[in-house]
């Protein structure tokens, strides 16, 4: 079983790293985690107020997680699980200990980074992940359609 580590910005063209994630690794079982790092707070105040349902959660749209279901229905034979999870800090350190606590074997990333910032604390986990001694897999995106006005969510179909 492979434990893979996807960074996302929420946006369901970071959701397509999971096709070329499957195609690489064939019909091995696969753990994903969709990782969304942010800065660490500053004020002492949402340091104590950290928690689980703090206002990070509201980053995750409703589109986001559909297009999370479709994923997850569509390689239901070979995706284990598939959850987001939230890096907060931005030291090497804290990255090394986020990998280390959801067993990751590999990381993917898009080849064309596309990064938005989600929310005011979102940063690009870029760097940490090119200083990482972890392997990263490039997965090769397809140019998006300019032609024609095509809802997001149909992207998720093309393979």
């Amino acid at each position: 079983m492979k434990h893979v580590l996807i960074p996302t910005d929420f946006s369901i063209r970071s959701l397509r790293v999971v096709h070329g994630v499957v195609e690489r690794f064939g019909g091995e079982p696969l753990n994903i985690v969709l990782m969304h790092a942010l800065e660490m707070p500053t004020s002492i105040m949402d340091l104590m107020m950290l928690s689980r349902r703090s206002s990070h959660q509201d980053l995750i749209t409703a589109d986001y997680k559909d297009a999370c279901e479709i994923i997850k229905n569509k390689y239901a034979s070979v995706i284990q699980s598939m959850k987001t999870e939230f890096l907060i800090g931005n030291g090497k350190g804290i990255f090394r200990n986020f990998l280390l606590y959801h067993n990751i074997d590999v990381i993917a990333c898009a080849v064309k980074e596309e990064f938005r910032k989600a929310g005011p604390n979102s940063y690009n986990p870029a760097e940490l992940i090119r200083k990482s001694k972890y392997p990263v897999h490039q997965v090769p995106l397809a140019p998006r359609k300019e032609k024609f006005l095509v809802s997001a969510m149909s992207e998720l179909f093309e393979a």
